[in-house]
Protein backbone atom coordinates (compact mmCIF):
# COMPACT_ATOMS: atom_id res chain seq x y z
CA UNK A 1 0.00 0.00 0.00
CA UNK A 2 1.57 3.25 -1.16
CA UNK A 3 1.17 6.44 0.81
CA UNK A 4 -0.07 8.90 -1.83
CA UNK A 5 -0.86 12.58 -1.48
CA UNK A 6 -4.56 11.86 -1.13
CA UNK A 7 -3.96 9.40 1.70
CA UNK A 8 -1.74 11.86 3.57
CA UNK A 9 -4.42 14.54 3.20
CA UNK A 10 -7.09 12.19 4.53
CA UNK A 11 -4.93 11.36 7.55
CA UNK A 12 -4.45 15.08 8.21
CA UNK A 13 -8.21 15.63 7.95
CA UNK A 14 -8.85 12.83 10.46
CA UNK A 15 -6.41 14.46 12.90
CA UNK A 16 -8.07 17.84 12.30
CA UNK A 17 -11.47 16.25 12.98
CA UNK A 18 -10.17 14.97 16.30
CA UNK A 19 -8.87 18.42 17.24
CA UNK A 20 -12.12 20.09 16.18
CA UNK A 21 -14.14 17.51 18.07
CA UNK A 22 -12.17 18.26 21.22
CA UNK A 23 -12.49 22.04 20.83
CA UNK A 24 -16.10 22.51 19.69
CA UNK A 25 -17.64 19.45 21.34
CA UNK A 26 -19.58 20.07 24.53
CA UNK A 27 -21.53 16.84 24.92
CA UNK A 28 -19.17 15.24 27.42
CA UNK A 29 -16.94 16.24 30.30
CA UNK A 30 -13.97 14.53 28.68
CA UNK A 31 -12.28 16.21 25.71
CA UNK A 32 -10.58 12.91 24.91
CA UNK A 33 -13.98 11.23 24.42
CA UNK A 34 -15.12 14.03 22.09
CA UNK A 35 -11.93 13.79 20.04
CA UNK A 36 -12.21 10.00 19.88
CA UNK A 37 -15.84 10.24 18.79
CA UNK A 38 -14.97 12.67 15.98
CA UNK A 39 -12.11 10.45 14.78
CA UNK A 40 -14.30 7.34 14.87
CA UNK A 41 -16.98 9.16 12.88
CA UNK A 42 -14.46 10.00 10.15
CA UNK A 43 -13.04 6.47 9.80
CA UNK A 44 -15.69 5.28 7.28
CA UNK A 45 -14.71 8.12 4.95
CA UNK A 46 -11.05 7.23 5.35
CA UNK A 47 -11.75 3.58 4.51
CA UNK A 48 -13.83 4.51 1.45
CA UNK A 49 -11.18 6.88 0.08
CA UNK A 50 -8.27 4.51 0.73
CA UNK A 51 -10.02 1.48 -0.82
CA UNK A 52 -11.96 3.03 -3.68
CA UNK A 53 -10.34 0.78 -6.30
CA UNK A 54 -11.46 -2.42 -4.62
CA UNK A 55 -14.86 -0.97 -3.66
CA UNK A 56 -15.62 0.18 -7.21
CA UNK A 57 -16.05 -3.41 -8.47
CA UNK A 58 -19.75 -4.00 -8.00
CA UNK A 59 -20.31 -7.36 -9.63
CA UNK A 60 -22.08 -8.74 -12.66
CA UNK A 61 -24.86 -7.01 -14.56
CA UNK A 62 -26.34 -9.04 -17.43
CA UNK A 63 -23.23 -11.21 -17.47
CA UNK A 64 -20.81 -8.29 -17.67
CA UNK A 65 -18.71 -6.93 -14.86
CA UNK A 66 -19.66 -3.32 -14.16
CA UNK A 67 -17.54 -0.97 -12.10
CA UNK A 68 -18.84 2.10 -10.33
CA UNK A 69 -16.87 5.28 -11.03
CA UNK A 70 -14.17 5.98 -8.42
CA UNK A 71 -15.13 9.67 -8.49
CA UNK A 72 -18.51 8.81 -6.93
CA UNK A 73 -16.74 6.86 -4.20
CA UNK A 74 -14.41 9.84 -3.69
CA UNK A 75 -17.40 12.12 -3.21
CA UNK A 76 -19.05 9.76 -0.74
CA UNK A 77 -15.79 9.29 1.15
CA UNK A 78 -15.11 13.03 1.43
CA UNK A 79 -18.67 13.64 2.61
CA UNK A 80 -18.20 11.06 5.34
CA UNK A 81 -14.79 12.47 6.17
CA UNK A 82 -15.67 16.16 6.28
CA UNK A 83 -19.36 16.53 7.00
CA UNK A 84 -20.38 13.68 9.29
CA UNK A 85 -17.97 14.21 12.23
CA UNK A 86 -18.54 17.95 12.42
CA UNK A 87 -22.30 17.55 12.08
CA UNK A 88 -22.56 14.90 14.79
CA UNK A 89 -20.29 16.71 17.25
CA UNK A 90 -22.16 19.98 16.66
CA UNK A 91 -25.60 18.39 17.01
CA UNK A 92 -24.61 16.45 20.13
CA UNK A 93 -23.25 19.67 21.63
CA UNK A 94 -26.60 21.39 21.06
CA UNK A 95 -28.52 18.68 22.91
CA UNK A 96 -26.45 18.83 26.09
Amino acid sequence: MRLTKERIITLLVVVANGILGATIGKFSDSRLWEATFAVLMSLPGLVIIWNKESLSVTGLTRGLRRDSPPSILDLIGWLFLLVMPVLYVYELSKTM
